[in-house]
């Protein structure tokens, strides 16, 4: 949510959802928490704040996050209605009739002093162009450009016209709507002289753009109201179920298998062994070896107001899980430019370094395969091989890959060649490259290790510095 959303109520709404609509409220990306995009009492500048445990609720776990966002919903129809100031006939029944709740969801409800709606998404304000088709009903690509939209637009056009799926299928169930569509407002509904100074025939209808702006009557662009005109929830799941079972709609990768022949491969996946994702059970090899991720770089950056902020805490609000390649799972961001160190994503895959030798012995060797999954890979990736401190010369080398084009929309282990480590040894590969855009999708999957006796460059024409 924007700007000034009023009190919330600290009501016992943590983990007492009553039920689970199928349809999200979706809000622009305004650095909100989850499908709800909470911001009220998240801040320690907010007057009242959500306590540590509900807070960590909003951010984490979803039942507890729509919950959160629909005690601020309730709040907002509450204030409307003390204030007199009823949509259409004023049945919470009717979606259409939520229509200036979700305007005060994003930019508040003043119910002191001057009362009522701000002029922000005022549907008439001529931020938001005239001759605007109502959001996503004809073109998917209005989503592309959403700031031509008032936030209550956005948020009916979205539940009118489902999220769409990498496969072109709907995210969730539509609302029961009699004619396909959802009523939203027209746009001088908001704009009367007698009632917030707005005069529709102008071009900047309130040019003050201040209280006098503010919306504080009843509107009504219904009529007589009945499901056979106004649109109502669609429950996928009845009240009181219980957590509705895991299902994902991609495809999945293998559980725990190895590269060609290879029974002997050390694993190194990324969920390591903290995870069992759609019945892969534990993962058998973690003990051999360790994934780790790092956000950011560990520099400091001095930013244009000539404050400091360290990169780590920017890197992860592009960083995700997605329930596809080896044992089910890939964490994914995407690739940015080669100097872009605040969406910088570092992964790391390392054998058990108690199983390498010291520098002063020879080298462990492995032929070494990295796992690509069906989807969710895209970008052309740097894998850096570093053989760890040893005395015989070994130099690091890289192979870049191509996500893409080597996993062929199909579960793929790639095969890059083999290289010696000792002890420090590892594979590290980030996001970051020389045509990034932040655009292209770069997934951190399993990487095999291979005891072998020979080496081989292989399609990475590796220095394989080992005897």
């Amino acid at each position: 949510m924007n700007g000034d959303s009023g009190n919330v109520t600290k009501s016992d709404w943590f983990g007492n959802a009553n039920g689970i609509h199928d349809y999200p409220i979706r809000a622009d990306a305004d650095c909100g928490y989850g499908i709800a995009q909470v911001t009220t009492g998240m801040s320690e500048f907010d007057t009242q704040q959500l306590d540590t445990l509900r807070a960590g609720a909003v951010t984490t776990d979803y039942a507890a996050n729509i919950a959160a966002g629909l005690s601020i919903l309730a709040e907002k129809w509450n204030q409307l209605k003390a204030l007199g100031m009823n949509a259409n006939g004023g049945s919470a029944a009717y979606i259409e009739n939520w229509y200036m709740a979700l305007w005060g969801y994003n930019s508040g409800v003043y119910t002191s002093g001057s009362v009522g709606l701000g002029f922000f998404n005022n549907p008439i304000k001529p931020t938001y162009p005239a001759d605007r088709q109502p959001f996503l009903r004809y073109s998917y690509d209005d989503a592309s450009h959403p700031g031509d939209w008032s936030y209550q637009e956005k948020i009916l056009g979205w539940a009118e016209v489902p999220q769409m799926t990498w496969d072109g299928v709907a995210s969730y169930v539509k609302p029961d709507m009699p004619f396909d569509i959802i009523t939203g407002a027209p746009r001088d509904a908001f704009c009367a002289p007698s009632v917030n100074a707005c005069n529709p025939a102008a071009a900047d209808p309130c040019p003050s753009w201040d209280a006098s702006c503010y919306w504080d009557a009843s509107v009504d662009w219904m009529g007589s109201q009945s499901t056979a005109n106004s649109s109502t929830e669609s429950l996928r799941f009845s009240l009181g179920s219980g957590e509705p079972e895991l299902q994902s709609k991609y495809g999945h990768g293998p559980c725990i298998d190895h590269p060609s022949v290879y029974t002997d491969a050390i694993i190194v996946d990324d969920l390591g062994e903290h995870e069992d994702t759609y019945g892969c059970g534990d993962f058998e090899a973690a003990d051999d070896g360790k994934f780790t991720l790092q956000t950011g770089d560990n520099i400091t950056m001095l930013r244009d107001d000539g404050t400091y902020r360290a990169t780590p805490y920017i890197a992860p609000i592009d960083l995700h899980q997605l329930g596809a390649g080896y044992d089910h799972h890939v964490y994914f961001t995407h690739s940015y430019g080669d100097t872009d160190y605040f969406h910088k994503v570092t992964g790391r895959w390392e054998v058990n370094q108690a199983k390498l030798p010291s520098g002063d012995q020879p080298g462990q060797r492995y032929k070494v395969y990295i796992h690509l999954p069906s989807h969710g890979a895209e970008a052309i990736v740097r894998y850096n091989f570093i053989p760890g401190d040893n005395a015989f010369g070994a130099e690091p080398d890289y192979c870049r890959v191509n996500q893409g084009t080597r996993s062929a929309g199909q579960e793929t282990w790639f095969e890059m060649g083999t290289f010696s480590f000792w002890k420090g040894g590892r594979i590290e590969a980030d996001n970051l490259h020389d045509a990034g855009t932040g655009d292209d999708n770069v997934v951190f999957d399993a990487i095999a290790f291979v005891p072998f006796n020979s080496a081989d460059p292989g399609a990475c024409n590796l220095n394989d510095g080992g005897l």
